[in-house]
């Protein structure tokens, strides 16, 4: 087949898939009644400071889980037993238990007993910044494990080649072995960033007034329910979009390189 016919084929194609989505979305909303959007329009801030309280819940945490998984990678990796079984017992236990758990007892029983005057004296949101910490986490957990399988991927000859021309071991982690595991380990990062976006959604059970908290205040003001939650919906979609269409991209930009 042709490049022309080929990308006459994928017009045909979408715009089929296109009508399709339509038809589905008039029937299905075209069913529900007693909408009201004037309502939406009224508390657009109150929707709007929450979806911007995500994005900066989602990249201090984005921050805060890369940060602590390299540093469970490299406890687990580490010679000293003192380092890496307490790095081991802390991954299985935030894997074996739910987030709504460790943020309900992370919260009330840790850090605000420990932060909270602490951080209001300086003027900082103190369920903002313990929200961050909690979910860093729990997410840097998940991220350990799937930074430390792609580097035990990586055969144990390019190690060895590395330390014969005179690499120190962070040489050898930095030159040799993280661009290497992260080519193969980049699907499921992107997949962990997308997860740590949704799952900042929990945090409305702190207080942390995010985009779903504000969306359940809106619900209470105006008895309203899917006019909050089509809205809720989108901007979470505009903030994971991004993140698997670049991990899309890069994917495949490794795999042309190899």
């Amino acid at each position: 087949m042709s490049r022309s016919h080929r990308i006459l084929w994928n017009l045909i194609a979408g715009a089929a898939v296109l009508a399709a989505l339509a038809v589905v979305g008039v029937v299905l909303f075209g069913s529900l009644k007693g909408w009201d959007w004037s309502k939406t329009w009224q508390y657009r801030e109150l929707l709007f400071r929450g979806w911007l309280s995500t994005i900066l819940l989602s990249l201090g945490a984005l921050v805060g889980s890369t940060l602590v998984g390299v540093l469970l990678l490299l406890g687990q990796r580490s010679g000293l037993v003192a380092l890496k079984w307490p790095c081991r017992l802390f991954l299985e236990f935030v894997r074996e238990t739910p987030l709504l758990v460790q943020l309900l007892v992370g919260y009330f029983v840790i850090f605000a007993p420990l932060m909270s005057r602490t951080l209001d004296d300086w003027g900082w949101n103190d369920k903002l910044v313990i929200g961050i910490l909690l979910l860093s986490l729990f997410e840097g957990a998940y991220l350990g494990e799937i930074l430390r399988g792609g580097v035990d991927s990586i055969p144990r000859a390019q190690w060895d080649s590395a330390r014969a021309v005179g690499f120190t071991s962070g040489q050898v982690y930095r030159h040799v072995i993280f661009p290497q595991a992260l080519r193969r380990v980049l699907p499921a990062v992107a997949g962990q960033f997308v997860s740590l976006i949704k799952d900042s959604s929990l945090l409305s059970v702190i207080g942390v007034q995010e985009f779903a908290y504000q969306a359940k205040v809106y619900t209470a003001k105006t008895y309203g329910g899917l006019e909050a939650y089509v809205p809720l919906a989108v901007g979470y979609l505009l903030l994971t979009a991004p993140i698997a269409y670049l991990s899309h991209r890069l994917e495949r930009r490794y795999r042309d390189e190899t």
